[in-house]
């Protein structure tokens, strides 16, 4: 402020010295012309007189000559025509031209180009109107080929009311221009900065007088005009008006008159005010060599800092006492590892006083010799400014040792440089001395499992030889044509042999997992057809019950995986089996469908409900755990108690999960979730068999991408009605997550989207390893220009759509890419025809064909989705953000055309154009006037159609 004023002064001396050097000089040159005229005039009408005054005119041109020379500034006269007749020779002096350089030339050849018009229309003005005097200032060339700024006074000579001259006297004023320009570059800057500045700034003359404000100090003490109009208001009472927003209204005004009386600096104070804001206000007194100037107010609404500085401040005090009242002992070293403080709870443990530990070596005084290069390790972690935990011994001041679990953190200063770090020592000793003694006794239980687990497999073997000769024998004997008492007694010889086949073979499983003797076979294998044959085996057990078995298969699911079919196949049977066993009437369904997809992982869940007699709440614990049965009793549940044991360690070996719900009475729902892959290896075909009639898979699968909820309902309608699968994503991000989820046949990308275009979402797709990296991608655009095309071709796309399309256009693609043959055709249009003057009804059958509910949707969609954006023109219209609303109108254009408002679609494509060539807002206007009022129509008409289509 203190550099403005002086420049400010500057100025004003230089040009009150510059305008009374211009009056003298132009004063002097009028009296030299008139004295000249005299000396013309007694020269023709007297020529004795002018022999007698010859002597007298030598003197006075020689006294004004040399009058003109003296003078510092440059004189000179031109004639009405624009062309040097005199200029003095200080020419030479302030432009480097000598005055024979000059004379005869047209002024305009030293004028600046910009500048020649404007002053060759200054001097007709003043030539035409006569005018006696004026001032103007302009740029000219040296003959260096500098640029000088000149300041001049012209005035007209007259002869019997004709201009005959005129006559200038000219100033160097180029330090005076540059000197102006930098005090308004200056108080620019200034200006702009205290403008735009995230705190209220208020500046005060010596009188009290505003002479800068912005808008946030009007904000902050809520004043409803605007800052500029604030200027040159008288502040005096400001405070007393502004008193009622804060909290200690006498103490603030009694602040500010104090203030103002000591008129010295204050800085960071803070003030609260009635709606809970709190302020930080500063006082700056403004001097000028020595005088008051004024001064400068500044307030920064710092509440988010002050309650963040309270929540600190509360959560030291809060953590302080639970640290003090946790058994933790804490230390602080240097970065010596030298103690300089040592809390109380790590003195009580570890048995020396605060005192006895300042300046000692902690890792000497405490650490035992053979934790030395565990310590060592996380030192050098601790030195990179990480934090690390863990176990170690220390020597307590007695000579015993604690075990205790270290926590060490760096702590550095308010540069980021470590200082030193602290420690946080927790006794876990009971704990490793309970670990010691579990560990052993671990060591013994497992000693008794592997031997439990040998035996078991020992004997499950040797069970097994005689049984086979039992059920052998049993076999030969119902050969031999026995009575039916030995039939009798034959069969439940068999039975018994064969619920002991099944315990022997259960045992053998489950030692064989117990071993670890059980490896996942991965390769090829078709899931649907496994699932199929599993469903087929059931229904013929089932037939002659009146259980009903359902198979329901996620439609994603299709194709080989990658897993263990075998022991999939063992999973399901025995759940299943087991929901036949309790089942005695009613239902058992099997879901299956995909949970999720994780990279090349696709995670399917299998669900078996029945409608059986369920579980207990209190029992639902026992049913996984070996040699365990809910009901032991009845025929019904007898079995060895391990068929769901061994399962749920089947699943869990495949990297799976089991979990069971169930109520007693209503039956029981079993859901395992297994990972496979997807395989595109051919496998030959395993004993599945897929029964007539089962449902073939889609013939396809698309993505559409797509931000438009018109473009959405209009592309998804298509498509469903063509039942063909498809998945919507609303913008370039999205489509790339659906492409690394699965795949797809074709994917649909329009181009204009937010978060991600349709540009960046194809790079992405094409240069990063997912499941469509070589998918068909067809851009939906609403441009049909040729570099838009090659863009798309550019990026790695494969063919493009121009926007409005047909069912049929869209169809040829999909034809195209995915080589189907079968899929329908569009059915020819049966409209009405159109009595509306906007709605083009050839559009809208061209389009939608004779579907009159499509079209509702459609219109009914325009109508609560699209329509009530168009209100957002006018805002970007009045800011000038051409290109939000060049977006917007792209956007919105194909709307218009999709319920027929084809003409509007027209003029939104010109308002689109326009707003991406930095148009005039008037321009716009009328075109936005114009789309409003035929909007307006439009929309009655839409609404009268879906009257009609309602009927």
């Amino acid at each position: 402020m203190q550099d403005i004023e002086i420049l400010q002064r500057r100025v004003e001396r230089e040009r009150k010295a510059r305008l009374q050097a211009e009056a003298i000089l132009e004063e002097k040159a009028f009296q030299l012309y008139q004295t000249n005229e005299k000396l013309r005039f007694l020269n023709e009408n007297l020529e004795q007189q002018v022999i007698e005054g010859g002597a007298k005119l030598q003197k006075s041109e020689k006294r004004y000559q040399q009058l003109i020379e003296s003078v510092q500034d440059i004189i000179y006269k031109i004639s009405p025509e624009g062309y040097f007749t005199f200029v003095n020779p200080v020419v030479e002096q302030r432009l480097g031209y000598c005055p024979d350089e000059i004379i005869g030339h047209h002024f305009t050849e030293l004028v600046v180009p910009e500048y020649r018009e404007k002053l060759v229309n200054f001097y007709w003005e003043m030539v035409h109107f006569q005018k006696e005097s004026t001032y103007n200032d302009f740029p000219v060339y040296k003959k260096n080929g500098e640029i000088a700024w000149i300041g001049q006074t012209v005035r007209l000579i007259e002869n019997e009311g004709n201009v005959v001259e005129l006559v200038a006297v000219a100033r160097d004023i180029t330090e005076q221009v540059a000197t102006d320009d930098a005090l308004r570059t200056t108080q620019t800057r200034l200006s702009t900065l205290i403008t735009n500045l995230q705190k209220g700034v208020l500046v005060e003359d010596e009188n009290r007088k505003i002479i800068l404000v912005n808008q946030l100090f009007c904000d902050l003490f809520e004043i409803p005009a605007p800052a500029e109009s604030l200027i040159g208001v008288d502040c005096s009472q400001l405070a007393e008006e502004s008193k009622h927003l804060f909290k200690n209204t006498e103490e603030f005004v009694q602040q500010i008159n104090d203030l103002l009386d000591k008129q010295k600096i204050r800085v960071n104070e803070e003030l609260h005010m009635v709606n809970g804001r709190i302020l930080e206000r500063d006082y700056i007194p403004i001097f000028l060599e020595g005088q008051y100037r004024g001064h400068l107010w500044k307030y920064a609404d710092v509440t988010e800092q002050f309650l963040a500085r309270e929540q600190i401040r509360k959560s030291e005090e809060k953590y302080r006492g639970i640290m003090n009242n946790m058994e933790l002992g804490l230390i602080e070293v240097d970065k010596e590892e030298h103690i300089i403080r040592a809390y109380d709870r790590f003195c009580l443990m570890m048995g020396y006083t605060e005192a006895e530990l300042i300046g000692k070596v902690a890792s000497d005084l405490f650490l035992p010799p053979e934790f030395r290069g565990i310590f060592e390790q996380h030192q050098s972690i601790r030195s990179e400014g990480k934090a690390t935990s863990y176990e170690v011994q220390m020597i307590k001041k007695d000579g015993s040792r604690i075990w205790v679990i270290l926590s060490g953190a760096p702590i550095m200063d308010e540069h980021g440089n470590i200082v030193g770090s602290m420690g946080i020592h927790y006794d876990i000793s009971a704990r490793k001395h309970l670990e010691q003694e579990l560990a052993l006794a671990k060591e013994i239980a497992e000693e008794a499992r592997q031997a439990e687990k040998q035996f078991l497999a020992n004997m499950s073997h040797e069970i097994r030889t005689p049984l086979n000769a039992i059920i052998g024998m049993t076999h030969l004997l119902f050969d031999t044509r026995p009575s039916k008492q030995q039939y009798e007694y034959l069969d439940i010889l068999k039975s018994s042999a064969d619920f002991l086949h099944s315990l022997i073979s259960d045992l053998l499983d489950m030692a064989k997992i117990e071993a670890g003797r059980i490896e996942i076979q991965n390769h090829p294998f078709d899931l649907v057809g496994l699932l199929r044959t599993t469903q087929r085996v059931f229904q013929i057990k089932l037939e002659n019950r009146p259980i009903e078995l359902d198979l329901m298969i996620d439609g994603r699911i299709a194709g080989n995986y990658l897993g263990d079919d075998v022991m999939l196949n063992q999973i399901l049977l025995n759940i299943i089996g087991n929901a036949e066993k309790f089942t005695e009437e009613g239902t058992i369904e099997i879901t299956v469908k995909l949970k999720k997809e994780d990279n090349e992982t696709c995670w399917i869940e299998f669900k078996i409900a029945d409608t059986g007699i369920g579980i207990p709440k209190e029992k639902l614990d026992l049913i996984f755990q070996k040699f365990k049965q809910v009901n032991p009793q009845g025929h019904k549940h007898k079995g060895t108690g391990l068929g769901l044991s061994i399962t749920k360690q089947l699943v869990e070996l495949q990297g799976g999960t089991l979990t069971v719900k169930s109520h007693e009475g209503e039956g029981t729902t079993f859901t395992f979730t297994l990972p496979f892959q997807k395989s595109d290896t051919e496998i030959v075909k395993n004993d599945y068999t897929i029964e007539e009639g089962t449902a073939n898979l889609e013939l396809c699968n698309l993505l559409v991408v797509e931000d438009n909820i018109m473009n959405q309902r209009y592309i998804s309608g298509l498509l469903n009605k063509w039942n063909i699968p498809f998945t919507i994503a609303i913008d370039g991000r999205k489509a790339v997550e659906q492409a690394h989820k699965q795949h797809f046949d074709i994917i649909l990308m329009d181009i204009q989207m937010p978060n991600m275009d349709g540009y960046e979402a194809t790079l992405t797709i094409r240069n990063t390893n997912n499941l469509n990296q070589n998918t068909p991608i067809v851009a939906l655009t609403a441009s049909a220009m040729m570099d838009q095309k090659n863009k798309t071709k550019a990026v790695g796309m494969n063919d493009f759509i121009t926007k409005p399309f047909t069912p049929s256009q869209l169809l040829s693609v999909i034809q195209k890419f995915l080589k189907v043959e079968n899929l329908p055709t569009p059915s020819p249009v049966s409209l009405s025809e159109p009595t509306s003057t906007l709605l083009n009804f050839s559009r809208l059958k061209e389009l939608y064909g004779d579907d009159n509910e499509y079209i509702l949707d459609m219109m009914e969609t325009f109508l609560t989705d699209a329509l009530p954006d168009f209100s957002g023109f006018q805002a970007l219209i009045n800011t000038n953000d051409w290109v939000t609303l060049s977006k917007l109108a792209h956007r919105l254009k194909p709307s218009l055309g999709m319920v027929g408002l084809t003409d509007l679609e027209k003029t939104m494509a010109e308002i689109e154009n326009q707003a991406r060539k930095q148009p005039e807002a008037e321009s716009l206007q009328l075109l936005l006037n114009h789309v409003n009022a035929q909007l307006e129509i439009g929309v009655k008409e839409i609404k009268s159609e879906i009257e009609k289509l309602k009927l």
